[in-house]
């Protein structure tokens, strides 16, 4: 769905990659830019889109280049040509670079899912890749297999559902971003009910399930990377988080107090946290 807001990023043509069709959001150079302006790739969470990353936009749109990538059966995206792997995620976030130009080394933003693209980016295309956000990515093969193999289940049959979309949003935002009436979480569930279906459940499974583990390879990623975990997230618990993080050559752990999105979750410390990163480069 693209935003009406008239300062939302510009919608591009969509974008053939090795995964299908995917929307592309790009807010262009920077009007006034000042000091070390950068290219910050960003990819998102499944059963979101571009959209968690409102309050980034905003906040950071007038020094760098933003680049949004909405997942395959994301967003306006369309559905995936079969499985897929975390590298082929990678690999197509570089065919999005190169149809648009775009050949300095960039800054890769992720959230959950996109935090794995973050990391399997940083490890395949080390030359194009200038550092790395990881927020809450879920780098071990989770041993929850049941329930993600009903997440992935309920992406097919359930999707339209309140008790779905109630049990993801609960999954993944603190009990107060929940209850606000706010435009994002109006939009967050009308997501996920408009997405529902095979495509999606190809890409959940994909995702989830089929994934390779991320976490014994962390010591090869090169780039200097921040790695963001949430207190309260029950998905990726903490103490595994901090964990993962110590293996990172060049890395640092921050912990915020937020379930598993935390850019929705805390918008303004996770911007400050990425700020002060990107200060540091």
């Amino acid at each position: 769905m693209t935003s009406m807001n008239k300062n939302a990023p510009l919608h591009t043509p969509a974008i053939r990659t090795n995964l299908g069709r995917l929307d592309v959001y790009d807010t262009g150079a920077p009007p006034r830019p000042a000091g070390s302006t950068h290219v910050l790739v960003f990819w998102h969470s499944i059963l979101a889109d571009h959209h968690i990353y409102d309050a980034q936009v905003a906040a950071l749109r007038e020094r760098h280049r933003l680049i949004l990538i909405d997942g395959p059966a994301h967003g306006a995206s369309g559905a995936p040509i079969g499985g897929f792997s975390m590298a082929q995620c990678a690999q197509a976030q570089e065919q999005v670079l190169d149809a648009l130009g775009i050949a300095q080394p960039v800054i890769c933003i992720g959230t959950s899912w996109g935090g794995l693209v973050a990391g399997e980016f940083a490890l395949h295309y080390p030359h194009r890749t200038r550092a790395i956000v990881m927020l809450s990515p879920p780098v071990f093969r989770s041993s929850a297999r049941l329930r993600d193999g009903f997440v992935a289940w309920g992406a097919r049959w359930l999707s339209g559902t309140n008790v779905y979309v109630n049990g993801v949003a609960k999954g993944y935002f603190m009990p107060g971003t929940r209850e606000r009436e706010t435009d994002f979480m109006a939009r967050f569930r009308h997501h996920i009910r408009d997405i529902g279906g095979k495509a999606l459940a190809q890409v959940v499974r994909s995702v989830l399930l089929d994934r390779e583990d991320l976490s014994a390879r962390l010591r090869n990623i090169v780039a200097p990377t921040l790695f963001v975990a949430g207190t309260y997230d029950t998905m990726c618990p903490i103490e595994d988080q901090r964990r993962a993080a110590a293996q990172l050559p060049h890395g640092r752990f921050i912990e915020l107090p937020t379930a598993h999105i935390a850019v929705v979750d805390a918008p303004t410390e996770s911007t400050r946290a990425i700020e002060r990163f990107l200060s540091e480069l």
